[in-house]
């Protein structure tokens, strides 16, 4: 089967858009890519069609496809849309994330035809997942990509294709919220760009020392793109379970999960 390849993808740290990159990559060279993690690419409806080969990538929030997204996934729409789901988790574990995003996605007219779980650094520390995706990671996410054109290389109907299986459990573990921001230091220069990269618009733009507990997804897009470093998060019981992550998972390596 011949198709148009699109890339759909939210990444506020960029890990989960090198490895739907690099599925991308090797499956073929026309791509359409549409990145996700600025509320202003939000804001349309996204209809694939019958040609259409997309692949979806998130990172996993505690073991889930982040809320706010599935919401927005009521805006995109398939019509026998071939799929590749990817999730990308902090090397700790991916849990039902995986599950929710293909359950997700075939209930509107997508039709999966792989999955994949793999490991970026963790957004609260370097100190879990270290550098990942790294190049082993992205050979594998690549020959990923390859496997699967081969696969649709030998698909001429729909009938040929068979229930994809992936991992997880439903009903989904359940969503785990803690509220906590990142504060501001006085290295602060005010250049507005953690504003300006915020997905959820939750640093105010005129104070960015002002951040909506609310609407802050604890991505750390601020932390990592602050040019002065000026911002971290400074509560005690969240740096203890960032901690808790470093004791428990630093020195394991776990590897991409595949299914196709």
């Amino acid at each position: 089967m011949e198709k148009q390849l699109n890339l759909l993808y939210f990444s506020p740290t960029d890990t989960t858009a090198k490895i739907v990159q690099a599925v991308g990559s090797g499956i073929g060279e026309n791509v359409s890519a549409i990145d996700l993690t600025l509320q202003k690419d939000r804001q349309k409806d996204l209809v694939f069609g019958c040609n259409d080969l997309v692949i979806v990538g998130v990172p996993v929030y505690s073991g889930r496809v982040p809320e706010f997204l599935i919401d927005y996934f009521e805006k995109v729409k398939g019509d026998h849309t071939l799929a590749i789901f990817i999730v990308v988790y902090g090397n700790r574990g991916y849990n039902d994330a995986l599950l929710e995003l293909k359950d997700t996605f075939e209930k509107k007219g997508f039709i999966g035809i792989a999955g994949g779980a793999f490991i970026g650094e963790h957004s609260y520390t370097t100190k879990v997942g270290t550098g990942r995706p790294d190049l082993e990671d992205l050979t594998v996410a690549r020959n990923f990509g390859r496997d699967i054109q081969a696969k649709l290389k030998g698909i001429h109907d729909y009938a040929q294709i068979k229930t994809l299986h992936v991992k997880g459990n439903f009903p989904y573990k359940e969503r785990m919220g803690i509220r906590v921001v990142p504060v501001t230091n006085d290295a602060c220069i005010e250049c507005g760009v953690c504003a300006e990269h915020c997905p959820m618009y939750a640093i105010d733009s005129s104070s960015f020392r002002d951040i909506d507990a609310d609407l802050c997804l604890k991505c750390s897009r601020c932390i990592k793109r602050c040019p002065v470093s000026a911002k971290s998060y400074s509560d005690e019981k969240f740096n203890k379970m960032i901690q808790s992550l470093i004791d428990n998972v630093s020195t394991v390596r776990n590897e991409p999960e595949l299914f196709i």
